[in-house]
């Protein structure tokens, strides 16, 4: 798949703002809309609680702007449903605006356990909200019901699914349902997968369930016919941007909001319009947070710091008072000359000034949609924030930008020690990131129902025999840092996105590399924001990817399972990804690193900080493959305990990797490109090959000299043989020099039916690594007709049998390496018996039974997390905090309020009513 920059959508599943319902405006001719639930400055609590102790407010819009933005995006009537006031839609109702009706967000709570929820109510007075509040309702959700039924008061339980304070469970969605005549089943600024599970539990509501629940719960229901729910859709905007682009419609025309909400209440009612995302979301923590900035500058600070705060907050529509330009100029020469006077100088610019001060333009440029809405009219088409995905790559392309911008610069301020530099840099870098905050936290709320969603869910299938989480097919998300580059763990994470794009399984990988990646629909890369050279691995790179855009593409694609292949900066993302959607996270222990930093570095306190990592990394893995038995106690050794330890069925292309590749032509054409170290002997000479990275830990130096020797005594019983090295790395330009004179190819990296042929067209494959934890070439060199020479150290020895397919070695004894590679170079009569065997060997180990293994360890995982969250079992049961009901006759009743006029009884299934 073609690089996917940062900034741009990266699958194919990554949804614009989805919208349900007509979109031609005509189509809504005959119909009658209204956005049953706006917010207005009155609502002026804070919409996370820490803001409350900086003294922000949820919502700054103005009742008229959000009137106006309304009436402007089509709807035919106006509500303001403020949090527990209705004095923001009151100014409304006084100034006599037409097509208007009073609402409000109530907040109630159960009595039992004080779980919270939220009910919209229309249609309030002045005496009425009082009489909420006096009566003490909102403390007793039974008793506010009653109350709402007394008045014949139109309502709607506002996203009923969403977990406010952690206690709502089915058995107040239950019980809620037998309290309340309509459910708000799509709001524009709560996840759209709500929708569904809400429908589909309204759908099981017949009389007979109906009549289930009043002796479960012994509740009886309040209104008639209770199981025909109104089902209202409202924008639940906080920052002036999405008014009217969720929405309740009715068929035909009216604009009497009375007369819409009864028929709302008789059941006549339809959703429409956008659902929840998570970069709405975003803009709407963006929105309000910059209104509170713009008002706490806009009258302090100097006007340098004005004008570039009012530039900042106009992407979110905030109108700041513009300095004047005067002010400014005088400002200006005032830093210099104070500054000079300080220092004798000027004082320098930030990093970040000077970094973007050329690439504002041109980024602007690339996002069209952001920069239009600069100069628009924020009440009426919204802000810039308002084109919630245009915006969201906005910010994305611009964290990138800044980052690459800043990066020279940092690297020099640290390289040359300049201590007040540096710190520039980082707070440079700090407000860089900071952009993303308000996507990351919507990115984790968002999600955190998702839990509570599909227990739901799976509860309604026991009622509606439908489909469960347990029913469908299961999604995995791949992170690797290794995919474009030549080795095992590369070939073998191809081979499993190859392998579920062949067999129709919903496996994607997401990498972040300059790299050439397979190009495959189900393969996802970013641009990296940061690239370089890995230390003491020049052939490789070290990337920094965009975080943002990645956890943005998994969430639309939303995994049921994260699958880690490396420790690195994209498998940093995967594991938190998997926090993010609260699913398992399981790995594969492909590079035993702490052998690995000890072979390079010989250092035991680096050894042993990589090992603390390492432990700390895995610790919150369901699962870890190892690839070989051998390299169990390495994870023993990492603190993983044995059932976390899997073992994963090897396996490699065997079709790819076949001896029908053989072509000794291959060498005459190699000839053409160089790479022989000497010119060559008469004759065809039997080839030893090395496959993988050329470097230390791969005990390649062991091999250098063991081959000197092997070349020393071939030549003199008159046998021609050539070492070929395929691979690069840090030690190849040492181990050239070390062979210098000798027949020895270093061919580089090569792949393809390519490397196929040159496997295929050699005559022993020599793999001396100690670190391996398998050895993915070693299974390639096999299927490719070839007998292997391993070391008894690391995981390749164990797709090996020793003496048949292939010779396992002591890794301490060269002896033993130069006469086991001299006598089988000198027989080729047992290097082709031995070869053949070696092919056969690996007709079981094909990558397809392989990945059956890889994809059934990850549903297992899957179906074993579902259970330990209650899914899956027999049982439903409920929350046991949940104490047992008073009389169901307490239920209806409201102190100072009389009973609802009807009688009492023994609920009526055919009615509704309680006879």
């Amino acid at each position: 798949m073609a690089k996917t920059a940062a900034g741009d959508a990266a699958m194919n599943t990554r949804p614009v703002e989805k919208s349900i319902g007509p979109r031609d405006p005509s189509e809504f001719a005959s119909l009658t809309r209204m956005d049953l639930h706006c917010h207005s400055r009155a609502s002026d609590g804070p919409a996370i609680a820490a803001l409350g102790l900086i003294g922000c407010p949820e919502c700054y819009s103005e009742p008229e702007q959000v009137y106006d933005q309304a009436r402007a995006r089509g709807m035919d009537m106006v509500t303001i449903t403020d949090h527990d006031t209705i004095a923001g839609a009151l100014e409304l109702h006084e100034r006599g605006f037409e097509h208007f009706i009073i609402g409000q967000e109530v907040t109630v709570y159960f009595p039992e356990d004080r779980c919270k929820l939220h009910v919209l109510v229309w249609g309030l007075t002045p005496e009425l909200h009082d009489e909420m509040g006096r009566l003490g309702l909102r403390q007793d959700v039974y008793a506010f019901a009653a109350w709402l039924f007394q008045h014949n008061l139109p309502h709607s339980f506002a996203h009923p699914l969403y977990v406010q304070n952690g206690k709502l469970t089915r058995w107040h969605v239950e019980r809620a349902s037998l309290l309340f005549k309509s459910f708000e089943t799509l709001n524009g600024a709560h996840s759209g997968t709500m929708r569904s599970s809400i429908e589909r539990f309204i759908k099981t509501l017949t009389p007979s369930k109906v009549h289930r629940m009043v002796n479960e719960h012994r509740l009886e229901p309040i209104w008639p016919r209770i199981w025909e729910k109104g089902r209202t859709g409202g924008s639940d905007d906080h920052g002036l941007m999405n008014v009217g682009r969720t929405w309740t419609t009715l068929p035909g025309r009216t604009t009497d909001p009375r007369a819409f909400l009864k028929r709302v209440m008789a059941g006549d009612s339809e959703p429409g319009g956008v659902g929840g995302h998570s970069a709405l979301l975003a803009h709407q923590f963006t929105t309000v947070g910059a209104h509170f900035v713009g008002r706490k500058l806009e009258s302090k600070g100097s006007p340098i710091t004005r004008e570039v705060t009012r530039r900042l907050v106009g992407f979110a529509g905030v109108d700041v008072r513009k300095p004047t330009k005067a002010a400014l100029a005088a400002d200006l020469m005032r830093k210099k000359v104070g500054s000079k006077i300080a220092k004798g100088k000027a004082k320098r610019s930030l990093p970040l000034v000077k970094a973007m001060a050329g690439e504002i333009g041109p980024l602007l440029d690339r996002h069209e949609a952001v920069r239009e809405r600069l100069g628009a009219d924020p009440a009426r088409v919204g802000a810039p924030v308002a084109e919630h995905e245009a915006m969201a790559a906005f910010i994305e392309d611009l964290i990138s930008t800044a980052t690459r911008a800043l990066g020279s610069g940092t690297k020099g301020a640290f390289a040359g020690r300049d201590r007040a530099a540096a710190i520039e840099h980082v707070m440079s870098h700090l407000v860089v990131q900071s952009a993303q905050l308000p996507y990351l936290v919507s990115l984790f709320y968002q999600n955190k129902e998702r839990v509570f969603l599909e227990r739901f869910d799976w509860e309604t299938s026991l009622e509606d025999g439908g489909p469960s989480a347990m029913d469908r097919p299961m999604r995995v998300a791949q992170f690797t840092d290794t995919l474009g580059d030549i080795n095992g763990v590369s070939r073998f994470i191809r081979n499993v996105a190859e392998q579920a794009h062949a067999q129709d399984r919903a496996l994607h990988v997401f990498t972040s590399t300059n790299f050439e990646v397979p190009d495959l629909p189900n393969v996802h890369n970013f641009d990296p924001v940061l690239s370089g050279k890995m230390p003491k691995y020049e052939q490789l790179e070290a990337v920094l990817p965009p975080m943002l855009a990645m956890l943005r593409a998994v969430d639309e694609f939303r995994p049921d399972v994260i699958h880690v292949s490396t420790p690195g900066p994209v498998g940093i993302v995967g594991a938190i990804a998997a926090r993010m959607l609260r699913v398992p996270v399981l790995g594969v222990y492909h590079t035993d690193f702490p052998a690995y930093i000890d072979h390079l570095f010989e250092d035991q306190a680096m050894t042993y900080a990589c090992e603390r990592v390492m432990r700390s990394f895995y610790k919150p893995f369901k699962a870890i493959f190892t690839r070989s038995d051998d390299y169990a106690s390495s994870l023993r050794n990492l603190g993983i305990a044995d059932d976390r330890i899997v073992r994963l069925q090897p396996g490699c292309d065997i079709q790819q990797f076949h001896p029908r590749f053989e072509d000794q032509s291959i060498w005459s054409k190699l000839d053409a490109e160089g790479g022989i170290a000497k010119a060559r002997t008469a004759g065809s000479p039997v080839r030893a090959i090395y496959v993988g990275r050329v470097s230390v830990e791969k005990n390649l130096p062991m091999l250098a000299g063991a081959w000197k020797r092997v070349a020393k005594q071939l030549g003199e019983r008159g046998v021609h043989a050539e070492l070929v090295v395929v691979g690069d790395g840090p030690y190849r330009a040492r181990m050239q020099q070390e062979l210098k004179g000798l027949d020895v190819r270093f061919l580089g990296f090569r792949h393809g039916d390519e490397l196929s042929t040159i496997y295929a067209s050699s005559d022993l494959f020599i793999f001396p690594s100690l670190t391996d934890t398998l050895g993915q070439v070693v299974m390639e060199a096999q299927s490719s007709g070839l007998p292997v020479i391993v070391s008894d150290q690391g995981g390749p020895k164990e797709v090996v049998e020793d003496g048949l397919t292939g010779h396992v070695l002591p890794a301490s004894d060269p002896n033993a390496w130069v006469e086991t590679i001299g006598g089988l170079l000198a027989d080729r009569g047992r290097l082709a018996s031995m070869g053949r065997a070696a092919h056969d060997s690996m007709q079981g180990m094909s990558i397809r039974n392989s990945f059956e293994h890889f994809w059934q360890v990850h549903k297992r995982a899957w179906h074993k997390h579902l259970a330990s969250r209650g899914i899956g079992t027999a049982e439903r049961g409920w929350p046991e905090r949940v104490e047992s009901d008073p009389e169901p006759s307490r239920r209806h009743d409201v102190q100072h309020v009389s009973e609802p006029t009807r009688e009492r009884g023994r609920f009526d299934q055919e009615t509704g009513a309680t006879a």
